[in-house]
């Protein structure tokens, strides 16, 4: 196999979160995750490349002898297999990867203005562990040392975006009631809110519950709460050397690779985005008209092992339920979750955030040893303006006093079970609870003794120091949650 010219190459793009946040319009961050969805995917699956692509890899299966087969295909190149943001495709010769690479380039520079590609290539040995090895090396050292392009420059007089500093191209005026309000548009912005504006249009599924517009979720003028949750699957690079374990052969890892790439895909996002749909439609239907916006969602990333979704804050826990519920059910796969809740008008890329450390703190109890299987939600309510991490947030204000993350088969469902008991007696009560907490023990004992001398609450232990990090966890999500 040493004389192959065949060239094994993997697709990725740098800073793609910090491409998708660095707006606070979440039009435009929807109009960001699709941009980088779709770039390879309009390029490599449709026919703008003007080369001789199979893309259909995701029905397909790897033949015996597989480079003998691409050999005698006549195909330019062949997608090997897509998933977790990256894209891996075998080329018949270097100069065919790098005709295409500079038409890629040209296509994402005029459709998809900021996005940094980084692209990865190494020579096909005919041994494919050894050719990922050093395709994934190739694509490490891309990453650390590659240079990052801007396409744009200013000058002194060129009107900016002060998040961004990229030049202001487009102005657009649309009159709100008797106002008159002015949207400047950098070349990225527009084409994020171009792509957002597409998607929403040729959106065909039953938009019922479907939210495009952050409002219409809430209760306007009376509870303008909001949910970001954010899950992200478990050790899942683990799992992609394990299934490619002595697989040397092409074949053998292409087809291990392309199941394990589908399966991903709909254990982690197609069939609990399915669920979560059905269920809140089910509930929608059954709500009364004042209540019917509880049930509300928009899915904002999705992709590989990740999901991003806003919803009411008051569904969050049907949510998650559904979704682990349908993850342990359909695979043997675990997850974290993350929860931010926000009032709609707080900066978005802020809260995403919150919500993204939220997934990561529970990940960090995952990493521990037997804890791999196990799935970690975690949340905090974004009350005021954000100006610190949520680890420097916790450790000022909640440290000892909280128990997230919470295990979901587990301490999770202990909080549920404490969260229908507290939804019993007075709010009044509840809170007064969570503020003894943080005063302190001695208060904590006396308050609870207090109600329960009112017969309510009669088997909370008041020494058992779990239910009181619970009890001081719910007081603080009980006007929503409960």
């Amino acid at each position: 196999m040493s004389d192959r010219k065949n060239i094994l190459a993997l697709y990725d793009c740098r800073s793609k979160q910090e491409y998708i946040y660095r707006t606070n319009k979440v039009k435009e961050i929807s109009g960001g995750s699709e941009l980088l969805t779709s770039l390879f995917k309009d390029f490599f699956y449709g026919n703008s490349s003007g080369f001789r692509i199979n893309s259909d890899w995701k029905t397909s299966t790897a033949p015996q002898n597989y480079l003998d087969y691409f050999e005698k295909s006549g195909l330019d190149a062949e997608i090997v297999y897509e998933g977790g943001g990256n894209l891996c495709v075998i080329y018949k010769d270097r100069e065919t990867y790098l005709k295409i690479n500079r038409k890629l380039s040209r296509e994402a520079l005029e459709k998809a203005r900021g996005i940094s590609i980084i692209a990865s290539a190494t020579e096909v040995t005919g041994d494919f562990i050894k050719d990922r090895a050093n395709l994934y090396k190739q694509n490490t050292l891309q990453k650390n040392l590659g240079e990052y392009h801007t396409a744009v420059n200013v000058m002194p007089f060129t009107m900016i975006d002060r998040n961004t500093y990229q030049p202001i191209v487009r102005k657009e005026s649309k009159k709100e009631g008797e106002k008159v309000i002015t949207e400047e548009y950098t070349a990225e912005a527009f084409q994020k809110r171009e792509k957002y504006e597409a998607v929403k249009n040729a959106d065909t599924t039953d938009k019922k519950i479907i939210a495009y517009e952050f409002d219409n979720m809430t209760d306007k003028g009376t509870e303008s709460l909001l949910a970001v949750i954010y899950i992200d699957g478990n050790n899942m690079g683990k799992k992609v050397k394990e299934i490619t374990e002595n697989k040397s052969d092409y074949s053998e890892g292409i087809n291990a690779l392309r199941g394990f790439s589908a399966e991903t895909d709909n254990d982690f996002v197609s069939a609990p985005v399915k669920a979560i749909t059905e269920h809140l439609y089910e509930e929608w239907k059954k709500a009364d008209e004042c209540n019917k916006n509880k049930y509300l969602f928009r899915k904002i990333i999705s992709g590989g092992d990740e999901i991003t979704l806003v919803c009411n804050a008051h569904a969050v826990p049907e949510i998650l339920e559904t979704y682990f519920e349908t993850l342990t059910k359909n695979s043997n796969n675990s997850a974290c979750a993350g929860v931010a809740i926000f009032h709609s008008h707080a900066p978005f890329a802020d809260v995403y955030e919150i919500a993204e450390q939220s997934c990561e703190a529970g990940k960090k109890i995952s990493h521990i040893e037997g804890n791999a299987d196990k799935n970690y939600i975690d949340f905090h309510f974004c009350h005021a303006g954000i100006t610190n991490d949520l680890e420097t947030i916790r450790n000022r204000q909640e440290f000892s006093l909280t128990g997230r993350p919470y295990e979901y088969s587990s301490s999770w469902q202990e909080f549920i079970k404490y969260k229908e008991m507290l939804s019993s007696v007075n709010r009044s009560d509840v809170k007064a609870l969570g503020e003894a907490i943080v005063k302190g023990d001695t208060y904590y004992k006396e308050t609870l003794r207090k109600i329960q001398s009112r017969k309510k609450l009669k088997d909370i232990n008041e020494d058992d120091e779990n239910i009181k990090k619970i009890i001081y966890d719910i007081s603080v999500v009980y006007d929503v949650w409960c």
